[in-house]
Parts: C-alpha cells; structure tokens; sequence
C-alpha cells in the first residue's frame, strides 16, 4: 500500500471545500480549529487506485477571509480513460472547522459528514450520503441513498431511486424522486415532494405541503395546532384522514397553510403528528 498524501493548510476564516473524486469514500468530520487535514489513500489494493491517490491534486488558496480547499482526482490516467474496466476507487478523509461549506462530486463515492457543516452540494451517480447537522443540503443524484440529521435552511433533492431519510428541515424542502420513497421528520417550511412509485412520509409537518404521486403512498402528519386547509384526491388509491375538519378560523385566528396531495394509485394517510421520536 502506498504512502498516504497528507496536507494541513491554516483556514483562520470561511472554508469552501470542494472534493471530486471517481468512486471510494469521502469522510469529513468537522471540529473547532482553524485548520483544514486532508488525508488521501488508495481504495483499492490495484495499480489504477495507486496512481490515482499519487495523481489526486490537494491545493489550497484564500481570497478575502475565504479559504478555499480543492481535492481533485485526475480525470484520466495517461492515455486511457478510467472508464475503461474497473476505474480507481480513493479513500480522502478530511477534517475541517465547523460550519465549512462542502461540494462533492462523484460518480460512485459514498460520502459520510460527521459534525455541523455550512452549505452542502451533492452530485452523484450511485454514492450514498450519511450526513449530521447541516445548513442546507443540495443533492443530484441517480441512486444515491441521502441520510441527513437536522438541515437548519433549505433541502433541495433529485433522484431517480434513491431514498431520501431526513430528520428535520427548517427552511423550504424540494424532493423531486421517481422511484426512490421520502421520509422527512419535522418541517418548519414549505415542502413539496414529487415522487413516481416511491412512497412519501412526512412525520411532522410545520408548514405548506404539497405532494404529488402516482403509485407511491403518501402519509402526512401535521403538528398539533397547525391550521390546514386541505386539498387530498388519489384516483384509485385509499383515503383516510384522522384531521378534524371544520369550518375557516374565526376573524383573528391562525391563517391555514396548504396541504395539498394528488395521487393516482397511491394511498392517502392524513393525520396529527405525536412527539417527534427521531
């Protein structure tokens, strides 16, 4: 096995990280010091992932406070795409300050971010991601599975059969999936999840929901208090709502925010959300 690359670059300001990678692994795990560790290894015990952890670039550069760090994995080795056999597989592990911004782009890579990160951008093919804490979250990907914690600002998804897992989202959440189902805990903004034959839950909704599937089921649950006005229809799908329904608020009551479902096969479970467990 070859000597791994290691790089240490002082980052007393914002720190952007962008890694791209073929496939392997990504680990980021964040902590308190002004400083950025960047360690890369071979994923594989073969002379394509070798030369490819020897080729993998790690630079640094800092513009206005901003400290922006770049791993990149050479595109192609010598005369002969990657893309031919079995590509290179890289491990990159990288520590950096909280609150960092990240960018990962791969083609099979799994990532996995331990901590509170800043901004983070996903495009993918197959690699899953396993996530804590972030700011927002950005995800493309084809099957990439996402496991994310708590994304304090906007969620952003699209996938074709990844499932998406999420513990909650304070801003607006997009999800757009074919096939891939959709659990999101609690929700404090807008949502709207579009899915083909994937099934979506939303465990505890704070705000508008909108939600449109043609197989998949869809389950809602409101918090308690939370004033709807609904609008669910399934063609040929099951519908059940445990929601009371009444007449509009009384003159300085809580204006009630959308909860709007189409299906057309999918079943239809509406209700009021208990304690969040997760």
């Amino acid at each position: 096995m070859a000597e791994p690359q290691r790089h240490t670059f002082e980052t007393p300001g914002h720190v952007a990280l962008r890694v791209e990678i073929p496939a392997g692994s990504l680990t980021v795990e964040t902590w308190s010091e002004p400083r950025v560790e960047v360690v890369v290894v071979p994923g594989r015990d073969d002379d394509r992932s070798l030369r490819a952890a020897e080729a993998t670039s790690v630079t640094a550069s800092a513009r206005a406070g901003r400290h922006e760090v770049g791993v990149r994995a050479p595109k192609r080795e010598g005369r002969l795409s990657i893309g031919l056999g079995r590509g290179p597989e890289l491990a990159v592990t990288v520590r950096c300050p909280e609150g960092s911004d990240v960018d990962h782009t791969t083609h099979s890579a799994d990532l996995e971010a331990r901590g509170t990160l800043g901004a983070l951008t996903v495009a993918s093919a197959s690699g899953d991601s396993r996530v804590e804490d972030v700011k927002s979250l950005a995800l493309t990907t084809a099957s990439g599975d996402l496991t994310a914690g708590a994304v304090t600002g906007s969620l952003t998804v699209k996938s074709a059969s990844g499932d998406v897992d999420v513990r909650s989202v304070g801003g607006t959440g997009t999800v757009n999936t074919v096939s891939g189902d959709v659990r999101l805990g609690q929700t404090g903004a807008g949502v709207k999840v579009n899915s083909v034959s994937g099934d979506v839950e939303l465990e505890a909704a704070g705000g508008s929901v909108a939600v449109g599937s043609v197989s998949g089921d869809v389950e809602v649950a409101a918090l308690p208090g939370l004033v709807l006005w609904i609008d669910a229809q399934s063609v040929s799908g099951d519908m059940r709502s445990e929601l009371e329904v009444g007449d509009e608020p009384a003159g300085g009551a809580e204006v009630p925010v959308d909860l709007r479902v189409r299906t057309v096969s999918g079943d239809v479970r509406l209700s009021r959300s208990r304690a969040v467990a997760r």
